[in-house]
């Protein structure tokens, strides 16, 4: 997968790192996930032509949140985000610029060894504000996707997803 470090290109991201730790039967069926075989991550503040924000809900998350998900083989991380915004709420969308980078690990509680990967947060223009009628592939749990006039007070991971918010808004 050849794929270009945003931090290389832009001065203007938020950057951060961020970890849990797993007991270890937990890290080691983490280490087999999509996310850590792929080691990019690819979300998207998506806005519509009145500035709404897109976000969706998932069972696992504490709060709404981004959607997006794993880059798949001889993607960029625009195609990526593309391409799983489409599958997760049916929405078309021109990625502007990545926002945000995070260094995410998870930590075997035992051991101390780290697996993770690098989720980039872009900025998006969504081509249309219809949502699709079937939220995510099979297998994903997606309850609910909603635009928003700005983030909720229930985001998912406020620390890294408030000042990416922020620069996205600053950019517009």
């Amino acid at each position: 997968m050849q794929v270009t470090d945003p931090r290389e290109r832009s001065g203007d991201l938020y950057v951060s790192e961020s970890s849990a730790p797993l007991p270890p039967d937990d890290f080691a069926e983490a280490a087999e996930s999509e996310a850590v075989t792929a080691g990019w991550v690819v979300t998207a503040f998506a806005f519509d032509d009145d500035g709404r924000v897109l976000l969706i809900e998932q069972p696992w998350a504490d709060g709404w949140i981004c959607p997006g998900g794993a880059l798949k083989p001889d993607e960029s991380l625009a195609e990526g985000a593309t391409r799983e915004l489409r599958e997760e709420t049916g929405v078309n969308i021109d990625p502007i610029a990545p926002r945000g980078v995070d260094e995410f690990s998870f930590v075997n509680e035992e051991t101390g060894e780290t697996i993770g990967w690098t989720l980039v947060v872009f900025e998006a223009v969504a081509e249309s504000a219809e949502l699709g009628d079937d939220l995510g592939l099979d297998g994903e749990e997606i309850t609910d996707a909603r635009w928003f006039d700005g983030l909720p007070d229930d985001v998912y991971n406020p620390d890294l997803f408030e000042p990416v918010y922020e620069r996205c808004e600053n950019s517009r």
